[in-house]
């Protein structure tokens, strides 16, 4: 494991990624051509290069991250970006689609960073994290008793957040999002397709905002 003072520090020795994540073909080849957009976490600028790249996207884009570098090296690649803390509670602006890929995992109140983009979207958010539920993970746990995604390479810190397929769902309506669909990324050969909870290491939840009214009175109803 390689440790890192802080994500300036980690970006400036990470350097670019060269691999085209499934996440990112799949939020691409579902997102239309129009609207606006906001990559939160955005490293540096990665997925909005390839949007912009590959599908030669009609949607105005923008990148938000807590490091200063990050940021920099995404407004290099030539989008809007700023330098935005999660834990603040709120993003500078509305967006009709939100994207949020490996980064949830790494805040222990996650659920600031999720409430700051429901409040920011009005169509969808995109979010993809680690799957506890994989098989492999699984069965590391049952057979070796080692606890999944323990030691990472080049990552700041350990994960401090860990979902299921099932766990995410009934966390993201507790937090005023209704999952539209969970789509495994990467997992166990060809078959990761067949079943998102069990057999994809990472998944891709598409969220939508549940109405405030509705969300109110579910919550009222389960207290009484």
């Amino acid at each position: 494991m390689r440790d890192f003072s802080d994500y300036d520090d980690y970006w400036n020795q990470r350097g670019e990624i060269r691999i085209i994540f499934g996440r990112w073909r799949l939020t691409a080849d579902t997102l239309p051509d129009s609207g606006s957009l906001i990559d939160v976490g955005c490293g540096t600028g990665e997925f909005l290069t390839y949007l912009r790249d590959h599908r030669n996207s009609g949607l105005t884009m923008k990148g938000v991250d807590g490091s200063e570098n990050s940021v920099r090296m995404t407004r290099q690649r030539g989008f809007d970006a700023e330098v935005v803390n999660l834990m603040s509670g709120a993003l500078p602006e509305k967006a009709d689609f939100l994207t949020c890929f490996e980064v949830l995992e790494h805040i222990p109140d996650a659920e600031v960073a999720l409430r700051a983009m429901r409040d920011a979207c009005r169509k969808r958010i995109f979010i993809s994290v680690p799957n506890v539920g994989y098989i492999g993970c699984r069965v590391r746990l049952a057979l070796f008793g080692r606890f999944p995604l323990t030691t990472c390479v080049m990552h700041i810190k350990e994960h401090v957040r860990f979902w299921t397929v099932r766990d995410f769902r009934q966390w993201a309506e507790a937090n005023g999002l209704r999952l539209v669909r969970a789509r495994g990324t990467r997992g166990l050969g060809p078959l990761y397709r067949l079943s998102a909870s069990l057999l994809s290491a990472t998944v891709l939840y598409e969220l939508e905002p549940i109405p405030q009214s509705t969300h109110t009175a579910s919550h009222a109803g389960e207290a009484s």
